[in-house]
């Protein structure tokens, strides 16, 4: 049920009425803890409880933000960066971090998941190029050459090339277009001659 329907609500067993409560939770999420208060309802005739779905997500986020804060984490977005920084796919950076699911990464980038610490002090060296290179070098990732190295400026040369060399000079026309042309010709007087 609804977080705003509960308030209030008739349990239909003993006739109560449930109101709103707070309670201490432990959340546990990728090895770590935090506590938050967690709101539920109860019944004030009989004591029965209920949480909704809002309230345990809640709780969670709040814990995650607690957790995020004490270790100092990489915040999704700042996750989502560092692979674009480093022109990986998140198949390719789940690889660099021994075999990771890209179902993982793109949930830390999505907020849904909670990286570890020792799993944010890995990502975080993964901006050092020399650790770059040597962990993809271990997992077999090519790399995407450097921004201005001549592997880059020869990539881009090569991309510009046959962008120029496709513009459509010295092409056979498209068979839509040829045929078009072909039922041109066959009404024309000229064809009939």
């Amino acid at each position: 049920m609804s977080d705003s329907l509960l308030d209030g609500y008739l349990h239909r067993r003993c006739g109560g009425r449930y109101a709103r409560a707070a309670e201490t939770v432990t959340v546990r999420v990728s090895g770590m803890a935090a506590t938050v208060e967690r709101a539920f309802y109860r019944c004030d005739k009989c004591g029965d409880e209920r949480r909704t779905v809002e309230q345990r997500e809640g709780a969670e986020q709040a814990a995650i933000a607690t957790m995020r804060g004490e270790h100092a984490l990489l915040t999704p977005k700042e996750i989502r960066q560092l692979r674009e920084r480093l022109g990986l796919t998140p198949q390719q950076l789940g690889e660099l971090l021994y075999g990771i699911p890209r179902g993982i990464v793109e949930g830390w980038e999505r907020g849904r998941y909670l990286q570890n610490p020792q799993v944010d002090a890995l990502l975080r060296s993964l901006g050092d190029r020399e650790t770059l290179e040597r962990r993809a070098a271990k997992a077999g990732v090519t790399l995407p050459p450097l921004p201005g190295s001549e592997e880059a400026l020869a990539a881009a040369a090569a991309a510009a090339a046959s962008v120029a060399g496709g513009s459509g000079a010295g092409e056979e026309p498209a068979p839509a277009a040829s045929a078009a042309a072909g039922e041109r010709a066959a009404r024309s007087p000229d064809a009939a001659a």
